[in-house]
């Protein structure tokens, strides 16, 4: 799985990905910009295929055509579920654009 990091995705998160292997990461700042709309992070998912992982509720719009992963900031899951939470996901899932899922959420 790509998953594509969203602004306030805290690094320990990204860290943990990176490290675990078998998923390929970035982050918004390192492939578009700090400040780059909502929208143009959804657009970019949709066409280099990335399923995006963020604590904004706002990526859940009308015409969701990318995948998204959601954890709840307050209740700030470890690291190592999240990895295991999406690496389950991704053997659940043929394509990414399907995956729309709160993690960790009972995939650990």
């Amino acid at each position: 799985m790509r998953v594509l990091c969203d602004q306030n995705v805290p690094q320990k998160y990204v860290d943990a990905l990176a490290d675990a292997g078998g998923t390929t990461v970035a982050t918004v700042r390192e492939t578009l910009a700090a400040d780059v709309p909502d929208r143009e992070i959804a657009t970019y998912a949709v066409e280099y295929n990335w399923v995006i992982l963020t604590n904004d509720s706002d990526f859940f719009g009308d015409g969701r055509d990318f995948g998204l992963l959601v954890y709840n900031q307050l209740e700030d899951p470890r690291p190592g579920d999240i990895v295991d939470a999406i690496q389950a996901i991704d053997y659940a899932y043929e394509s990414n654009s399907e995956v729309v899922k709160k993690v960790p959420d009972g995939w650990v």
